[in-house]
């Protein structure tokens, strides 16, 4: 009953809300240094511009002329939202008693590639954040193991 349970709730969606608030509290100091740089480079209108359609080129898969420090940082919300998800569901699952095996790896991954392919969302958030959930995978493995 505890397996069933345990893996209902990481079928739910639950560790990938809770990757997507992990994810955006760490990339908050690097958005943060990312508009500190952009002050005095750009005129109001510029900043107004991107600011409308770099978040919905980023997700939407377009390719848009954007900065280097625009893209590290789109990439620093995805790697650890990936990372978060996949940690938050081998706890979730290790709190039940149970070690987490590859399904649950397997079931967040599919979450993230259903949401991708449904919602036509962009390529690159979804290998930073398969990326994250690797990294993540051997992180919890590891943790799990001592």
């Amino acid at each position: 009953m505890k397996v069933l349970i345990a893996y209902a709730l990481v079928i739910t969606g639950i560790p990938i809300l809770v990757g997507y608030a992990f994810g955006l509290i760490l990339s908050m100091p690097v958005s943060l240094i990312v508009g500190l740089s952009r002050r005095g480079r750009e005129t109001p209108f510029q900043a107004a511009e991107a600011a409308a359609k770099e978040p919905v080129a980023w997700v939407s898969g377009a390719t848009p002329r954007m900065a280097v420090r625009d893209l590290i940082a789109h990439a620093c919300l995805d790697t650890p939202s990936g990372f978060g998800a996949i940690l938050a569901a081998g706890l979730l699952v290790h709190s039940f008693g149970l070690s987490p095996g590859a399904a649950v790896l397997l079931i967040v991954a599919a979450w993230e590639i259903f949401f991708t392919l449904k919602y036509g969302q962009s390529f690159r958030a979804l290998f930073s954040s398969l990326a994250g959930m690797v990294v993540g995978w051997f992180v919890i493995l590891r943790f799990l193991s001592l």
